[in-house]
């Protein structure tokens, strides 16, 4: 009899124990996934076809689908440089399956492609422009041969007193329909008459589970 009372009530204390291990549990991992840059071979090739010059870069997806940043051809279209998506397939202008907006004044323009370590999900293209400092990133979404904006990050990291790329300190991770954007230093907020303030990582963050990216942030800042 005591040997059975025994065996129950251990067998009480671990089924608690479980229970107590699944409700303090993080959140799990499967649910749960992170975005991680992918390494674009350069491709050398001339594309002044398809009504492009001036190309910075060009970079190869896979091998139908390569990114290029370069400048139009038109003599009257302004001297900007623009973010295209070209099917290596086509010739001609056809093959240009997306023209990003024009970056303004900016010097270059620097592309990374950010793809979710586990499972299905678009691809995340960061173009981060800028000239004698950083103008921060646009974000596009990419899915097969569909590319949309979806927002930009205009957060930078002050290097010496110098706006420089915040992609060096930007994370992304996926949850289930929802991916957040979010920051593993301090970085530099900008507002409308070019100043800047110091925001914690912890207060600062990006969320797309939309069509736009939503900017989420705290209270704590220095402005400097």
């Amino acid at each position: 009899m005591m040997s059975s009372l025994l065996t129950k009530r251990d067998f009480t204390i671990w089924i608690a124990g479980l229970l107590a291990l699944l409700l303090n549990a993080p959140f799990s991992s499967a649910a749960e996934h992170a975005y991680q840059p992918r390494t674009l071979a350069t491709v050398d090739r001339d594309i002044s076809a398809l009504g492009l010059q001036d190309c910075q870069s060009i970079q190869a997806l896979d091998e139908v689908r390569h990114l290029a940043v370069c400048r139009l051809a038109d003599a009257k279209a302004a001297s900007d440089l623009y973010l295209f998506l070209i099917d290596a397939r086509q010739t001609g202008k056809q093959a240009v399956l997306f023209r990003s907006g024009d970056f303004g004044d900016a010097y270059y323009v620097k592309v990374a492609v950010f793809s979710k370590a586990q499972g299905k999900g678009p691809e995340f293209i960061l173009a981060e422009s800028g000239a004698e400092s950083s103008y921060g990133i646009q974000v596009y979404a990419l899915d097969g041969m569909q590319v949309q904006r979806v927002g930009a990050i205009a957060e930078v990291l002050n290097e010496d007193g110098e706006a420089r790329s915040v992609l060096p300190a930007l994370q992304i991770q996926g949850h289930d329909q929802t991916v957040v954007f979010s920051f593993t230093n301090h970085v530099m907020v900008p507002d409308r008459q070019g100043h800047y303030a110091e925001i914690a990582p912890e207060q600062i963050r990006y969320i797309l589970d939309g069509p736009k990216l939503r900017r989420v942030t705290g209270h704590s800042r220095k402005t400097r």
